[in-house]
């Protein structure tokens, strides 16, 4: 019986272990950052990523300088790397950056080539 005990009682603990472990850490990239991609045409050169987490999964939208919105695809950040896409002109664009403190530098992969992007976080 006391074999029984000890069995279900390590079982417990190594289910609660297991699932303790901890999910990659979002709020350092979740807020307001202003972007720059100085080789994008003007209207899409400058603008604001706001990242959200709902029911812990990222999404967001880019806001351009004249207040349009674009919702982001694909939302991820692992290890310090932020990913996303969305359609810009019927086009799929995507975003790699690797994110240290408040700032963000990396590549936005168009049909027009490479483009490099850096940001900074407002909020």
């Amino acid at each position: 019986m006391k074999n029984l005990m000890l069995f279900v009682l390590v079982v417990f603990l190594a289910v609660n272990t297991v699932s303790a472990v901890e999910k990659p850490a979002t709020k350092e990239i979740v807020g307001e950052w202003k972007y720059e991609v100085p080789s994008a045409p003007y209207g899409y050169n400058m603008g604001t990523l706001v990242i959200e987490e709902k029911e812990g999964k990222l999404l967001g939208h880019t806001k351009l300088e004249d207040g349009y919105k674009i919702d982001l695809k694909e939302v991820t950040y692992n290890d310090g790397i932020f990913k996303c896409g969305l359609y810009v002109d019927y086009n799929y664009v995507s975003i790699k950056a690797e994110v240290k403190g408040k700032n963000m530098k990396g590549m936005v992969d168009t049909p027009d080539g490479e483009m490099p992007i850096t940001a900074s976080k407002v909020k």
